[in-house]
């Protein structure tokens, strides 16, 4: 557990491993901050059983770089594994990792993450089943939001200058996005690899390549996207 109003600062070299659960709860005017000391840090890795029930709420995330110690090499800068996880205004900025964050295996109930200059991509969530809403993607040079294996719902979403996809959706998953905008993007929307994906009341605007792409990427999805 971590209150509101506490700043912890980690050396290059470090990192935040919990195994379990965690309840980061800071509030609007004190949130909770956790940045490096000189520059880049490794990151937060929450390694979740039986189903736990993690919190991130009003939390600031600086200069993230990725864990690699020996054996343990994640190349997100928060990683979450199984368990349910709930965020509400969670702000990651300058991350320097594959993905700014990666949700695997969980149930996700995700309102106000902001993702600031990412040098690949922002969110990826691997087999999860939930819901995205009110959430704005800044700045990123890879994909804006990555699903695999998911069933998600998102709502009032805001991507704008990003390199490569606003969303990208693979490998059989199923997701709903509605009322939302991609500004200053390479490709819109990607759905791939027997995924189904639904789009109500979406702009897209100053697109690069194109504003939707459909496609069989890994040959052993027979199915084709829609």
């Amino acid at each position: 557990i971590i209150r509101e109003d506490t700043q912890l600062n980690f050396s290059k070299n470090s990192y935040l491993i919990v195994i379990g659960s965690v309840k980061f709860e800071g509030s609007q005017d004190k949130p909770i901050i956790f940045q490096g000391k000189d520059g880049q840090w490794g990151g937060i890795y929450i390694l979740s059983k039986d189903e736990l029930k993690s919190t991130l709420k009003n939390v600031l995330v600086k200069n993230i770089s990725g864990i690699n110690d020996g054996i343990l090499n994640l190349e997100s800068g928060i990683t979450i594994y199984k368990g349910d996880i709930r965020i509400d205004n969670l702000k990651i900025e300058n991350s320097k990792t594959e993905d700014a964050i990666n949700i695997v295996s969980s149930k996700v109930d995700i309102s106000k993450l902001f993702i600031d200059s990412a040098v690949s991509d922002a969110l990826d969530c691997d087999f999860c089943i939930g819901i995205i809403k009110r959430s704005k993607f800044y700045n990123i040079f890879g994909d804006a939001v990555d699903f695999s294996g998911s069933k998600v719902s998102l709502n009032n979403i805001t991507i704008q200058k990003v390199k490569d996809k606003g969303l990208s959706v693979g490998e059989n998953s199923e997701v709903f996005i509605s009322d939302s905008s991609m500004i200053n993007i390479g490709i819109g929307i990607v759905s791939k690899d027997g995924s189904k994906t639904i789009a109500e009341n979406i702009i897209i605007d100053d697109y690069k390549l194109y504003a939707g792409m459909t496609y069989i990427k890994k040959s052993f999805y027979d199915n084709y996207s829609t």
